[in-house]
């Protein structure tokens, strides 16, 4: 029997709204939650796909950062000074050898460009989840430089999901430099799932925590914490302690990295 077109729109809008919320869904929890076959839900996801608001993946469905997230063109012009002082000041922290992690998002991009100008590196080893950090770190004299690999995200040139959370756990780093898109009293946080998930697994195996975020991330507060501020070693930013202060964000100098 042939279903009614709109309890079709209805189920299909609420596909929309699961993959909004979750990130990504694997087709086998799409049929799941939707009581259909997995038939019906490739069809389903074809069809949302199509409206622009999701990507189909191999094996589910990531929301789409088309339509909720500026791509990395459009975010490496913002604040570029601030973001460039703050990465001078970030590759000040990290040791000749080791192994650092580096992060995804334009201030950590910077960082990157910045790492290549240092001329002291022995044996430091990078691993990124960023193809746009990989790019720039690419062949840096000292630099023993690895990818995480997982899912592709285009609008953030970065390697996320579940795939990428496992291969987390073969590292252990002496520092990790972390972006993000809001700071308030109560941490650092991000918009979408998927990216707070990964830089939460990062946490677990980093002994020290650097998040590099410019002024203009002050007093946002996004839906998914990344980790609050007792958590972290230092943040580097451009943002003067009497901002940081009328936002709730009490840290001491060794914690505030000022660039």
């Amino acid at each position: 029997m042939r279903v009614p077109q709109h309890l079709v729109d209805r189920r299909r809008e609420e596909l929309r709204s699961l993959i909004r919320r979750d990130g990504f869904l694997p087709v086998a929890e799409i049929c799941r939650r939707l009581g259909v076959s997995e038939a019906t839900a490739r069809r389903d996801l074809v069809a949302v796909e199509a409206n622009g608001h999701i990507t189909r993946t191999y094996g589910g469905a990531l929301a789409d950062y088309n339509s909720a997230f500026a791509s990395l063109d459009e975010r490496s012009g913002r604040a570029r000074p601030a973001k460039a002082r703050i990465a001078e000041k970030a590759v000040a922290q990290i040791p000749r050898s080791g192994t650092i992690f580096l992060d995804a998002g334009t201030t950590i991009q910077a960082v990157a460009r910045a790492l290549t100008h240092r001329r002291d590196l022995t044996h430091l080893v990078v691993a990124t989840n960023s193809l746009a950090a990989a790019s720039v770190l690419a062949g840096a004299a000292g630099v023993e430089l690895h990818v995480v690999g997982g899912m592709f995200l285009n609008r953030q040139a970065a390697l996320m999901g579940t795939r990428a959370v496992r291969a987390l756990e073969d590292w252990s780093f002496d520092a990790a430099f972390l972006s993000g898109e809001g700071m308030d009293d109560a941490g650092v946080s991000n918009s979408h799932e998927s990216i707070a998930e990964f830089q939460r697994a990062v946490l677990h195996q980093t002994d020290n925590i650097y998040f590099c975020l410019d002024a203009s991330k002050l007093g946002r507060s996004t839906p998914h914490r990344v980790a609050p501020w007792k958590q972290l070693t230092a943040l580097v930013t451009d943002a003067l302690p009497k901002q940081l202060t009328t936002h709730g964000i009490e840290l001491s100098s060794r914690k505030h990295l000022r660039a």
